[in-house]
């Protein structure tokens, strides 16, 4: 068995936060399967900021439980996580045998600490979607497209270095192959070798529990209603213009249909498409059929689901989506909660292919009115697609089955038969890049010793006899001149 170094995010989704996001599943995704095989495996996670306090410092729990589990946890703040110097240390305490980023950002984070350590152990790097189409989303709805480089550097970064590669789809894969051969990993060494793999979205298997009423019977909602309801973040691929005008013509035909909204904006990526969402809807004559409930407790969710009627997923048309996957779809599989989304990414693909759910052109309000009509008057055909689509799940999207390909790397880890060879494409571009990092990052660190500095120098002037005499004449003056 190994010993892994598994740099994630948390929340994870059992810690009772209330905001669990994607990448918190994703990496326990990882963490749950390792463990299961006997490895050792040492976590050391960002601290998404809006799932946590203002003031939270970084947690070091040595010895983490959670039911049968138990590991190392280190729940890092942005500034601790950012700091190579404090993950070295804990990474060299647990002295590993490799190093896993599981998601993208801590993917960046572990391919600095596989540069600076002096072992230079095996790195599998997890792109749990295709980071520049994130960034074309972001530059669209910012208007702006400085970020672009920052997420062009981060990824150069992660693909220069990694071993292996994760991505959440096949067609992602294909995404990053292009990008390995961009900066040089297709060379006369890797020739026939595998990069990657795809680990989809996955579903533990623990059922979950009814625990207590949270839609029915409440807020003007009945037993009978058809509940469509929508959960986790509003992001930049959210197609919110299509979800409200699809909602509001079918409300028009059947005013049982209620729409119940758990979760909201998100910090860190998307804070204008939820404001607008809740902008349409206090306009509309239909406001009262819509339950906009904003972040609730991780351990309340599971209750909305049980009691829903379809969980909905709408998507824009853009390349994030298409190279990616939905978490939240895994929820409500789970759930045995029957899904209507647009078909855009891969697995909504799967689900239209099986039917094991139901979907809609993406940007057709008409056909999602349709399907929101048909769907609200054949319950019963609704509850056997939910039960068909959960036994599907659980037989093609288990934690055990997914990451496979990651559980037999981590038994033997190696590295990429290119480790320590130099590529030779565009050398002097990407030394420029790397030297380009370094430089931002001793910018950074000299601006914070300045500023240091000038407080410094300015509490000692000001507590200085020459100082007052200064203030004490400047004083005078100007009450000469008033």
């Amino acid at each position: 068995m190994s010993k892994i170094f598994l740099l994630g995010m948390s929340p994870l989704p059992f810690e009772n936060d209330r905001k669990v996001y994607g990448t918190g599943i994703r990496t326990w995704q990882f963490i749950n399967p390792l463990i299961d095989a006997g490895n050792s495996v040492c976590v050391c996670n960002f601290a998404i900021p809006s799932a946590y306090p203002r003031d939270f410092e970084s947690k070091y729990l040595d010895n983490f439980k959670h039911g049968q589990y138990r590991f190392p946890y280190y729940i890092l703040s942005a500034k601790d996580f950012q700091n190579i110097e404090i993950i070295k240390k804990i990474y060299d305490s647990f002295n590993p045998d490799c190093i896993v980023g599981c998601t993208f950002y801590p993917s960046y984070i572990a391919s600095r600490l596989a540069q600076d350590t002096e072992d230079k152990l095996p790195f599998w790097a997890d792109l749990f979607g295709h980071v520049m189409a994130e960034a074309q989303a972001r530059a669209a709805i910012d208007e702006d497209d400085s970020c672009l480089f920052h997420y062009w550097n981060s990824e150069y970064n992660i693909i220069i270095g990694a071993d292996v590669f994760s991505c959440v789809s096949s067609r992602q894969e294909y995404a990053l192959i292009g990008e390995l051969g961009a900066v040089g990993r297709l060379n006369r060494f890797t020739s026939g070798y595998n990069f990657s793999c795809t680990i989809p979205c996955g579903m533990p298997e623990e059922k979950y529990k009814h625990k207590k009423k949270t839609i029915r019977g409440k807020n003007g909602i009945k037993d009978d209603d058809f509940v469509v309801l929508w959960t986790g973040g509003y992001n930049t691929w959210t197609d919110i213009d299509t979800l409200f005008s699809g909602l509001e013509m079918a409300m028009e035909k059947d005013s049982s249909i209620k729409f119940v909204s758990t979760g909201g904006e998100i910090p860190e990526q998307d804070i204008k498409t939820y404001p607008r969402f809740l902008e349409k809807i206090r306009g509309s004559k239909f406001r009262k059929n819509f339950v906009m409930n904003g972040w609730i407790k991780g351990e309340d969710v599971p209750n909305y689901y049980l009691e829903a009627d379809i969980g909905i997923n709408i998507d824009k048309d853009i390349y994030e989506v298409r190279l990616g996957s939905k978490n939240r779809i895994l929820d409500w599989f789970r759930a045995g909660l029957c899904v209507l989304s647009s078909n855009v990414c891969e697995l909504t693909q799967i689900i239209e292919d099986n039917n094991i759910g139901y979907t809609f052109k993406p940007g057709d309000a008409d056909g999602l009115k349709e399907k929101l009509l048909y769907l609200a008057s054949h319950k019963k055909k609704v509850k056997e697609t939910g039960k068909k689509g959960k036994k599907f799940a659980i037989s093609n999207f288990n934690f055990k089955l997914t990451t496979k390909e990651l559980q037999k790397w981590t038994s033997n880890p190696e590295h990429s038969p290119d480790h320590g060879k130099k590529k030779q494409i565009f050398f002097s571009k990407e030394e420029a890049l790397r030297n380009l990092e370094k430089i931002t990052r001793k910018q950074k660190e000299m601006i914070k010793e300045r500023d240091k500095r000038i407080i410094e120098l300015e509490a000692i002037i000001k507590k200085g006899f020459a100082y007052k005499l200064y203030a004490y004449f400047k004083k005078i003056k100007g009450k000469i001149r008033g």
